[in-house]
């Protein structure tokens, strides 16, 4: 019975982007932030100039705006406060973040409103690993794993539909594992998902039990494959580049900028913005963004983006084909223009998968081949036990094939990363030796230098002296027994030959008469 090895395929940096949104605008929220992200927190739909805001961790005050102006700001290295839609921004979550908060509206008089917040942090699921393998009677147990995640939940579906009675086996849900009947076969799939992140994972299964073929799955495995059976591999959804992110620095003159298409971009356009100047962003030729101190007037992106003047940062969500452009930064003065800055953005689909596949040659060498799903510009890197690959180890690479050729005495963990300026993916296999050995002998005197299968190695065994003693003997042995034989015959036939021939002369007489002159004589022969 063969069994199938389990897959696992992890996007890079599995924390690092990710975001989640909470409202707060009702009293007693429960929200969630990643472990290492970010939570925007939705505190009302829009500040104004003439309230007051308090957001309170515990009984410490993390928040105090007036006038739309943020007088304090506790966590100020890591958080926004965004006076056009009401959100507070905090990056880098950590356990420490899990708190009650309250937040306060007052005016000039009195108190209102009062609201409770209470915010916990959670692990985010980092990836999803599949083991399968086919039982005696032709059953399939099919396990899944995910790396980190606090308080993690498991869902089996088949060909995107939940799992049946009639399908199902059993369920052991510490193990987190399924046993499947044997008629089943499909595209199986395992998602893990808690309140701040979704991981799924698919797998391969083709297994022969008691000599009989019983099915064939189809494989695939990461976090971009939650799609219907009829989608192609290759195709990029919004949900497969979700929490996808980008930063780049624009506060260069004639700076290049990548984004993930469907994800986000954060642009550096300034230190700070300044109430005594004037922002303007354009598109080409078209302003998409105006801030006038410190005040949003204008923004085109308004359903997508946000302007934070804290730290000067523009951000972009969901992008698209058509943000690709070159964006120009004008920055002014009431009187004139004080810098004028060009900024080029890209936007890439990410890589969304990596496919290893390996076979033996006929000498014992390995082509291995990777191949990426989705992903604009890939590029493509080999290592071997977390190095690169050496001149010694390497046969041939063939960079139209994204392959390698691997010699004969070449073994251990061999990973193919894939990569793009907005995203990274790898994945790792262990390749062995083929089951090919190196001889190096000499046999009735010719010399053997080569790769050879394990079972040729009768080619450098010398013949044993005592067989070929024996073999001798034996030898003797036959041809003395065949002269003896034939000695024993001529003797034989010698003594039969003489017998007869006495025979023949006792035989041959005269017989005697009385009348000796009247007979006649007759020898009888």
């Amino acid at each position: 019975m063969q069994a199938v090895i389990g897959v696992l395929v992890m996007m890079l940096g599995a924390s690092y982007g990710l975001e989640t949104h909470c409202d707060g605008r009702q009293d007693g929220a429960q929200c969630f932030g990643p472990l290492g992200g970010t939570v925007v927190l939705q505190l009302m739909d829009r500040a104004l100039v003439t309230e007051r805001y308090l957001l309170y961790k515990s009984s410490a005050t993390i928040l105090y705006v007036i006038n739309n102006m943020i007088v304090t700001n506790a966590i100020k290295s890591r958080s926004s406060f965004n006076p056009s839609d009401g959100t507070f921004r905090v990056n880098n979550l950590s356990r420490t973040d899990s708190a009650e908060y309250t937040f306060k509206i007052s005016d000039s008089i009195h108190i209102k409103e009062k609201r409770a917040l209470q915010l916990t942090i959670q692990a985010p699921v980092s990836s999803v690993r599949l083991a399968s393998e086919c039982l005696s009677q032709g059953e399939k147990r099919v396990s899944c794993s995910s790396g980190g995640g606090d308080s993690p939940q498991y869902n089996w579906t088949l060909g995107g539909r939940s799992l049946t009675d009639t399908e199902l086996l059993s369920v052991n849900t510490e193990t987190n594992s399924i046993t499947l009947k044997q008629h089943v076969s499909g595209i199986v799939a395992c998602s893990v998902e808690n309140n701040v992140s979704r991981f799924c994972g698919f797998t391969f299964i083709k297994c022969t039990s008691n000599e009989t073929q019983i099915s064939q799955w189809v494989f695939a495995a990461n976090n971009m494959l939650c799609f219907e059976p009829t989608t192609p591999p290759t195709t990029i959804s919004e949900s497969s580049t979700v929490g996808l992110e980008t930063y780049c620095d624009g506060r260069q003159d004639g700076a290049h900028c990548f984004g993930p298409l469907g994800g986000t971009v954060v642009l550096q356009l300034m230190d700070r913005a300044l109430e005594t100047q004037r922002y303007l962003l354009y598109k080409s030729t078209t302003v998409i963004l105006t801030v006038i101190n410190n005040t949003i007037v204008r923004n085109v992106l308004k359903s997508r983006s946000s302007f934070n003047p804290s730290d000067g940062t523009f951000r972009v969500n969901n992008l698209s084909r058509t943000d690709r452009a070159e964006y120009k930064l004008e920055i002014r003065d009431s009187i004139q223009i004080k810098e004028n800055r060009a900024l080029r953005l890209t936007i890439q689909a990410p890589v969304s998968s990596v496919r290893l596949a390996s076979e033996c040659l006929s000498q014992g060498e390995k082509r291995v081949s990777c191949s990426s799903g989705g992903g604009d510009s890939p590029q493509y890197n080999w290592t071997l036990g977390g190095r690169s690959l050496t001149d010694t180890e390497l046969l041939s690479v063939n960079t139209e094939t994204n392959s390698i050729t691997l010699r004969q005495h070449v073994s251990g963990a061999v990973a193919c990363s894939v990569r793009n300026n907005v995203s990274q993916v790898s994945k790792g296999e262990e390749i062995s030796n083929c089951g090919f050995i190196f001889i190096n002998c000499t046999s009735n005197g010719r010399q053997i230098p080569q790769w050879v299968f394990a079972a040729n190695t009768m080619l450098c065994v010398e013949p044993d002296s005592s067989t070929a003693a024996d073999h001798s003997l034996l030898v003797c042995g036959v041809r003395a027994a065949v002269v003896v034989f034939a000695l024993i015959g001529i003797a034989v036939y010698f003594a039969w030959k003489k017998n007869n021939y006495k025979k023949a002369e006792g035989s041959a007489y005269r017989p005697e008469r009385e009348h000796q002159d009247e007979s006649v004589v007759m020898v009888e022969m």
